[in-house]
């Protein structure tokens, strides 16, 4: 279906023959612009949308060693007319967009206990939940709990595992490694094309026990690794070891930045990364530095953590690194997308890390262009000391930090029509240091004493003597000029933090908020131009995709929120499509169309009937993990 009276978006330094048929990557595309030049559903159109079908998730399943949450954090997928849904579970659900039929499910079966014993520097800390998964070629690539990987093939859900990027490999035996890592690889990894390098990295707690991260290449076809580049000297230190970098990053290293290397670590940060194939650079972001609040085992500015590194894409080589948060105090790291744009000819790399703050670097050599520092956030300590330990210190009190602990930056930005667009949120965390905990692997250096929220509105009272009014909670949404960091609007979300980003197309901003709806702003003005309730508080924004006709759907998943956000619910999987409006039903040359174009039929070679909810209950119940394929044939 193409709407014939508006015409294709055209956006300087993206690709103007992608119609916006599939959305691969958790930013879209290899950029991470978060912007679908698709023109079905626009700011002429939105208000036909309706909902057209909707898909229960089932609960987590029991596995011995960990903690399986409920739910769908990562943004969902969509190509060749599906849509591939990863949950926080380790489960893949596939469907057909025309009908909602399920294609194929996928359990990935693992055991924590078993891989902690194989795996030693496997952490039993809670793994998390996966944040990101993507597509490259004609496989699903979905991290997994026991620090690896698994190939999905995209049409039949065959697994498929490759060299070291199986189980547990990622993080046995690294060399200058006395630390833990989580296991967990919290956002799928990134493919340089030209090289078939597959880019990804290790993930650590934040803890005294964190480990000492790196980010590697590995053959994308046989999984051995080409290259590896730490993220801080190894065990035991080396006084000289940043001193190497001089000259490549706006933080000049210093002599024994990270001391003995005894309880400290860093390592990729969550959030998916920009690969540029005609330069063969990537950008990655790295995580604040652990233990988190306590900084007595790691005297200098910590070189790479809270960071973007811009490295070679075939060889590991640094190329330049910007360090957004200099011996990070307040667990401000560079999560998110990385995103590679323009300023005109210039191609530029655009972040918001934690801290709030927008920046554009030049892409080429990391020189800042310009920093926007948002107005509506409020900042209650001091950045960059290098002088504390401790946030507060020589204090013990407890005291608010704000931003919070989990950052100003309250997810994806994107870029689109000369400006980006991000959101900023302003949601207080009340602390109080932990002494000698940087010798207690379990501690993050400070004790999180704040009460969850009452309905996401207000804080319960942590202290009597704390004044809550002085607090803020509410969040921002900004349209920020590429060429000067300008504003050229902004609009308040009163009373509500938020998570989870936004998307751009069509001239609109798409979000989803805390308060259980999606809401759509005009791009040129900010003014809302349509929302819609939804349900339980949404914490991941929707992505728009097209089925195997051509016609564009937007998806919505609810549920999978961290507790201090929502509530954890199974949740439920929302697809809406316009309905009405002048519309010609034609297929464009660029979609490739699996065998069926009937709505009413699943568009492959394998056929399924619909599977009900108390199905897919009864299998992962009475079987356990397993994938589950070819249950029932037409």
């Amino acid at each position: 279906m193409i709407f014939t009276d508006i015409p294709m978006v055209s956006v300087q330094g993206q690709n103007n023959n992608d119609q916006g048929f599939g959305w691969v990557s958790h930013g879209y595309n290899g950029k991470q612009t978060n912007f679908s030049p698709q023109n079905q559903i626009t700011v002429d159109t939105i208000h036909l949308l309706t909902d057209e079908w909707t898909n229960a998730f089932v609960i987590p399943p029991i596995v011995a060693g960990i903690e399986l949450q409920p739910g769908l954090r990562a943004r969902p997928l969509a190509k060749d007319g599906l849509i591939f849904m990863p949950t926080n579970f380790n489960d893949v659900f596939v469907h057909n967009i025309n009908s909602g039929l399920p294609l194929w499910a996928y359990a990935y079966p693992v055991n924590m206990t078993q891989v902690i014993e194989e795996y030693p520097a496997i952490s039993p800390y809670n793994p998390g939940v996966v944040e990101s998964a993507g597509i490259f070629e004609n496989y699903l690539l979905f991290p997994t709990t026991d620090c690896g990987m698994v190939f999905l093939d995209h049409l039949t859900g065959v697994p498929e595992f490759r060299g070291e990027l199986t189980r547990g490999q990622m993080c046995d035996n690294i060399d200058g490694n006395n630390g833990y890592y989580t296991g967990q690889i919290y956002s799928s990894p990134v493919v340089y094309e030209k090289e078939r390098i597959l880019i990804t990295g290790t993930t650590v707690s934040g803890k005294a026990e964190s480990g000492r991260g790196y980010i590697a290449g590995f053959n994308v076809d046989s999984g051995e690794l080409v290259w590896r580049f730490f993220l801080m000297p190894p065990a035991g230190g080396d006084k000289d070891w940043a001193m190497q970098f001089q000259g490549l990053g706006n933080v000049d290293p210093v002599p024994d930045d990270w001391g003995d290397v005894i309880n400290v670590g860093v390592g990729m940060a969550i959030g998916q990364w920009a690969i540029d194939e005609e330069t063969g650079i990537v950008y990655v972001g790295t995580s604040a530095p652990g233990p988190n609040f306590n900084a007595v085992n790691r005297p200098g500015p910590n070189l790479f953590s809270s960071s973007i590194l811009a490295l070679d894409a075939a060889t590991g080589e640094l190329i330049w690194y910007y360090q957004a948060s200099s011996h990070d105090l307040f667990n401000h790291g560079c999560n998110w997308n990385t995103l590679l744009g323009n300023i005109e000819d210039r191609k530029v790399l655009f972040k918001a890390c934690d801290d709030g703050k927008l920046i554009a670097l030049d892409a080429a050599d990391g020189e800042l262009i310009w920093s926007f520092s948002p107005p509506d956030v409020k900042f209650t300590v001091a950045q960059n000391n290098l002088n504390k330990n401790w946030q507060n210190e020589p204090s013990t009190d407890g005291f608010w930090q704000c931003p919070g602990i989990t950052g100003a930056s309250a997810g994806d930005i994107a870029f689109a029509y000369g400006k980006i667009f991000y959101i900023t949120t302003n949601y207080c965390d009340f602390l109080k240091f932990v002494p000698d905990s940087e010798d207690d692997l379990n501690s993050f250096g400070a004790e999180l004493l704040t009460a969850l929220p009452e309905g996401v509105r207000r804080y319960r009272k942590p202290d009597p003597n704390v004044t809550l009014h002085i607090m803020p909670q509410n969040s921002t949404v900004y349209a920020v000029n590429t060429l000067d960091g300008s504003i050229e609007w902004s609009r308040q979300i009163p009373d509500t933090p938020h998570l989870g980003g936004l998307i751009v197309s069509g001239g609109m901003v798409l979000y989803s908020g805390l308060d259980g709806q999606i809401h759509v702003l005009d791009e040129l003005s900010g003014e809302e131009i349509f929302s819609r309730f939804i349900g339980a508080a949404l914490g991941t924004s929707p992505i728009i995709g097209a089925a195997a006709s051509g016609e564009q759907f937007i998806f919505q998943s609810v549920g999978g929120l961290p507790e201090r956000f929502g509530q954890p619910v199974s949740g439920v999987f929302v697809a809406q499509k316009i309905r009405g409006g002048p519309q010609v039903p034609i297929l464009p040359d660029e979609i490739e169309i699996p065998e069926s174009e009937n709505d009413g039929e699943l568009p492959l070679n394998i056929v399924f009937p619909a599977l009900v909810l108390i199905l897919f209950v009864f299998i992962f119940t009475a079987f356990g993990p397993s994938r589950i394929k070819n249950l029932i044939k037409k």
